[in-house]
């Protein structure tokens, strides 16, 4: 390949989801395939970085040593499923809020579908300085949950009241609720009445957002601050709340996941699939990367 084609086939901006497309899922590991993929890129002066349904400090915690490596310093950093727009320290550029009636539908939701709540997080406004809030509505699972995520969580039980009087009074962008194991709803989004609120079943989890709010509008709104068109973006992700973002004008749309059930579920909300790379893993990505 020689310096003119390169020129067109590197992308100037490449965004990835994280867990499950640069790293397998619920694992922590990220392949030297994949480093090697972003080194390339970074080589290349492609910037780098990721947009993830984490909040900013898990997604920090979770890349450790690997954060500077993957995520430029000219990027922006998209958390919460693009609710939240940061810069690299964790400052919040841009953040979609619920209103009170928005939160008077989820926690009625939740109070309704109470049997199937593990429990409630969100994460408040100053990502910097505040742990992820979780609420239990079992009193005996707090002790559990606290050992599993006491390390950047507050744990609380109490009456669900209490949960939406708090939620009255900070600006909250994103709200999850863990649901019990014996729950298996995957790879669905449901709207609320009137607009306003979605819901996204995935990974054992319900995600509520703002229904304007979507990975690929905080792309776009990071593309026009840094002056690149569409077209010369990657974007690669796993999952239905990837849609989005993979369904972009990108010059290089990448699906990650082998073959079977939910790869068939997510290419079906794909446009222009011909145009979509498939690869089956991470290191896949990573290699694939390589190749540009």
């Amino acid at each position: 390949m020689d310096d003119q084609d390169k020129k067109y086939t590197i992308p100037q901006l490449a965004v990835f989801d994280i867990d499950g497309t640069i790293t397998q899922v619920r694992s922590k590991d990220i392949s030297q395939e994949v480093l090697s993929g972003f080194d390339h890129l970074r080589g290349n002066g492609v910037i780098t970085t990721v947009c993830t349904g984490r909040p900013y400090v898990r997604m920090k915690q979770l890349l450790g040593d690997n954060f500077d490596r993957l995520i430029d310093d000219r990027a922006y950093i998209l958390v919460e499923h693009g609710a939240k727009i940061v810069n690299k320290s964790g400052e919040v550029i841009v953040e979609s809020e619920f209103s009170r009636t928005d939160i008077d539908k989820l926690i009625e939701f939740t109070g309704l579908n109470l049997d199937m709540v593990r429990f409630l997080a969100y994460n408040p406004a100053d990502i910097q300085n505040h742990r992820t809030q979780i609420w239990c509505p079992e009193p005996l699972d707090a002790d559990q949950i606290r050992e599993e995520r006491g390390d950047y969580a507050d744990i609380t039980t109490g009456p669900l009241i209490d949960i939406k009087e708090k939620l009255y009074n900070e600006p909250i962008s994103n709200i999850t609720l863990k649901l019990k194991k014996h729950i298996h709803v995957e790879n669905l989004k449901i709207e609320f009445t009137g607009g306003s609120i979605k819901a996204v079943f995935q990974d054992g989890a319900l995600e509520y957002m703002k229904s304007d709010v979507s990975k690929a509008r905080a792309i776009t709104y990071m593309t026009k601050r840094l002056g690149i068109f569409e077209h010369h973006l990657l974007v690669a992700g796993n999952a239905i709340n990837d849609v989005d973002m993979i369904n972009m004008e990108a010059g290089h749309r990448v699906l990650v996941g082998p073959e079977g059930p939910q790869r068939d579920t997510i290419v079906g909300y794909l446009y222009d699939q011909h145009l979509v790379k498939f690869v089956d893993t991470p290191e896949d990505l990573g290699r694939y990367l390589q190749s540009l």
